[in-house]
């Protein structure tokens, strides 16, 4: 009896690489000019003279007017200096990433990455500056409130609580952004 020889088995290939980025191409774009938007400003953000001229002074500014806030609420023995508001007992510091402007640097990447004429653009990069900076004000407002009566919720809520919270806006800012100015300009042409 004589063995049959094994034919290779033929498997169906998918779709190359090429294929499916062409079918996606559109979508493909949004995401690499989203990471490319995303990683100038990171980028900038970090630069010497940005950081020192611009965020640094930022952020001082944050300290200043949350303690005024502060103060208008009833807060007494308030110290500021530099980014840091203290009272006896407790601190908060306006650190690198407290400030919302890697918050507000992603929805200015996934305004600008998305196919939209620049008017659209134009009114959801003001309206996303506004809403981060009224969020992040809120956001240390509560914490020093939070931080203040040592409650040991301080950690859980600016680690998680918040982060979360202007994480999930931003993204429903950035949907409803397209909802209101782009899908419905799309619409009524």
């Amino acid at each position: 009896m004589k063995k049959k020889k094994s034919q290779p088995v033929q498997r169906k290939r998918g779709l190359k690489f090429r294929q499916v980025i062409d079918a996606n191409w559109p979508l493909f774009k949004i995401y690499l000019l989203f990471g490319l938007v995303l990683l100038v400003l990171f980028t900038i953000i970090m630069v010497k003279p940005v950081y020192y001229g611009i965020v640094m002074p930022f952020n001082k500014f944050l300290a200043h007017s949350s303690a005024s806030v502060i103060i208008l609420l009833g807060g007494d023995d308030i110290i500021c200096s530099g980014t840091s508001v203290s009272t006896s007992g407790f601190a908060i510091d306006i650190a690198e990433g407290c400030n919302g402007i890697y918050a507000l640097s992603i929805v200015i990447a996934g305004i600008i990455a998305f196919p939209a004429p620049w008017r659209p653009k134009s009114v959801g990069l003001l309206l996303s500056i506004i809403l981060i900076m009224i969020l992040n004000y809120i956001r240390i407002l509560t914490l020093w409130y939070v931080g203040k009566a040592g409650s040991f919720l301080f950690d859980v809520m600016h680690l998680y609580v918040w982060e979360f919270v202007i994480i999930v806006l931003g993204a429903g800012f950035w949907y409803f952004w397209y909802e209101k100015f782009v899908k419905a300009r799309a619409d009524s042409n």
